[in-house]
């Protein structure tokens, strides 16, 4: 009735029947299992949980056990008050580990009930009995300690658990602790120490296993290497971090111990004549726009007065005048006028009037001033770097070379995607049919990206530690990242429902609390290598100078053409 008013949901059994596991296995409820021990069927009961697994947490079990009374058949005054202890030697085979919370109450004299905490440290451990306080009526609930299990269970009395460290190179097993060939497996590197740490904490021992995956899900459903492992329950704590993945999610539990890399696209900004025509860059549009109309303007004004000062001369008949400029002036006399002056390379006409000689001195001062401005930023643009490249798109886009580490999960992940982009990225530029792949070893992407326009995508400790070692000090300037896989930081990963589990996780922490998880980080992964000097020679070559090539080309194409008109026309 108590229940019911505070619209728990509860059901009462007198009689043995099977556990409905759609209730208990739920883990978004919170179940409450009360047992009397005195029933006759209540080991059978805890054999049908245990072979059920309905001691993981957060389930929680409330035995009772009451007081037998023997009568002495002499003087049947005697009485004697027992507990049947045979009931609890059950316990030496149940899988009640750390995680779980089955408490016994066992009634002493009237209301006095004593509340003891059952678990074992492991299978190969037995039963611990912890004395967490007493109830009465008049006192209610007395508690002898407040602590939570995994504080208070975190003693596996050299429990040994086992593990499994990933392995992409055999030789790793010889180097897991001397710092040397960082570049090879440096997440087993560094979380193997942490491993250590974790178990000498809980006073536990521990033996590794090795495989060279991961663990993927197969067509048939099941995993392999270290997640099949945790799947199958052969270890209870992988011990190489792994990227936390929607289909891993209810196979493994993460546990918050990150290490601190990924895998991303690295590479140097390219120069931005590589991308863009920097022959339109150096002035922003409503600039070009202002020049436009102000050559109309001078076009214009100078038409106006030449031919007023031809006009006006020729009538006069100056023999000065008629010796500076005998013919006559036409339009594209002007237009040749203007060229000049803007490209700084002179012209053949001469103002003679005052009119004129104003316009042509406006003409020539505006273009004395645009003309270095121009070449000016022309100078800056071409020692600019680009920052238009900053996605995926943009990456596909580039003229950027790509390549990516070949390294196991790499292969998986890119070729899971199904996005456009990514599929995109795969199929033209990593994997492009008819060519070769461009899956490549960490040494050789990272010298491609020194010498060449080209991205790598690769563990970017491992990268960044190789280019502060081979690059000169300008040549770390504009490293630029892009996030391919989109992925949050590795993770350690333990069995599902692991007994384990509060205990790894306040390890965890501890670990971070204490500065134990950096060191090895600081070790093995170098940060973004600091851009301390941004001087350097840059080399003209054809693609600065293409647009301006190209206009040349034009124009000698034009010319020719123009040419072959003028014959024709002269001809006939």
């Amino acid at each position: 009735r108590i229940l019911s008013s505070n619209y728990l949901m509860h059901n009462i059994h007198n009689f043995y029947e099977e556990l409905n596991p759609k209730i208990y296995n739920n883990l978004e409820h919170q179940n409450l299992y009360m047992l009397n021990l005195d029933c006759d069927y209540a080991i059978d009961i805890l054999r049908q949980a245990h072979s059920k697994r309905m001691f993981v947490a957060p389930t929680k079990w409330l035995l009772f056990q009451d007081r037998k009374t023997i009568i002495d058949n002499d003087d049947n005054v005697n009485l004697t008050f027992t507990y049947d202890d045979s009931v609890l030697e059950i316990f030496e085979d149940l899988a009640i580990y750390p995680d779980s919370d089955v408490i016994l109450a066992r009634r002493f004299d009237g209301d006095f009930l004593e509340l003891l905490s059952i678990y074992r440290p492991s299978p190969q451990r037995g039963v611990i009995w912890e004395n967490r306080g007493n109830w009465t009526t008049k006192n209610g609930l007395q508690m002898n300690t407040f602590d939570v299990a995994s504080a208070r269970r975190k003693n596996l009395q050299q429990t040994v658990l086992k593990s499994c460290l990933v392995m992409t190179d055999p030789n790793t097993i010889n180097h897991l602790t001397d710092f040397k060939d960082k570049s090879v497996d440096p997440v087993t590197k560094a979380n193997y120490p942490w491993i250590l740490h974790l178990v000498n904490r809980m006073n536990a021992s521990i033996s590794f296993e090795v495989t060279n995956s991961w663990g993927y899900r197969s067509e048939n459903g099941s995993w392999s290497g270290m997640i099949g492992m945790l799947e199958r329950r052969e270890i209870d704590i992988g011990g190489t971090a792994t990227f936390l993945v929607p289909e891993r999610i209810g196979v493994v539990q993460y546990i918050q111990l990150y290490t601190h890399t990924g895998s991303r696209f690295v590479f140097r900004r390219p120069l931005l004549s590589t991308v863009s025509n920097i022959f339109t860059l150096s002035f922003q549009r409503n600039v070009w726009i202002a020049i436009a109309v102000f050559l109309v303007l001078v076009f214009c004004l100078l038409y106006l007065s030449i031919k007023w000062e031809y006009y006006r001369d020729k009538m006069t008949k100056s023999a000065a005048w008629n010796q500076l400029n005998p013919s006559k002036p036409t339009v594209s006399d002007n237009l040749l006028i203007l060229l000049g002056a803007f490209s700084q390379q002179g012209y053949s006409y001469e103002p003679y009037r005052v009119s004129s000689r104003i316009v042509t001195l406006m003409l020539l001062l505006a273009s004395l001033s645009l003309y270095a401005a121009y070449t000016a930023n022309i100078v800056s643009l071409l020692q600019s770097t680009t920052h238009s490249i900053k996605t995926l798109p943009d990456l596909l886009n580039s003229p950027l070379k790509l390549g990516v580490q070949d390294i196991v999960y790499n292969r998986y992940y890119f070729k899971s995607f199904q996005d456009p982009i990514r599929k995109t990225i795969l199929e033209q530029r990593i994997e492009p049919k008819g060519s070769k792949s461009n899956w490549m070893s960490i040494e050789e992407g990272v010298r491609r990206v020194r010498n060449e326009l080209f991205a790598f995508h690769g563990e970017i400790g491992t990268a960044y530690q190789l280019m502060q070692d081979t690059y000169l000090e300008e040549e770390k300037c504009g490293l630029t990242e892009i996030d391919f896989l989109n992925v949050l930081y590795p993770l350690l990963v333990i069995q599902e429902q692991s007994p384990y589990s509060e205990i790894i996780k306040t390890g965890a922490l501890k670990l971070r609390e204490c500065g134990l998880k950096y060191y090895e980080e600081y070790r093995l992964y170098t940060r973004k290598p600091i851009c301390s000097s941004q001087t350097s020679f840059i080399t003209i070559g054809f693609t600065e100078c293409y647009c301006a090539l190209i206009t040349m080309g034009y124009g000698i194409f034009l010319s020719v053409i123009v040419f072959a008109f003028e014959l024709l026309w002269h001809k006939r």
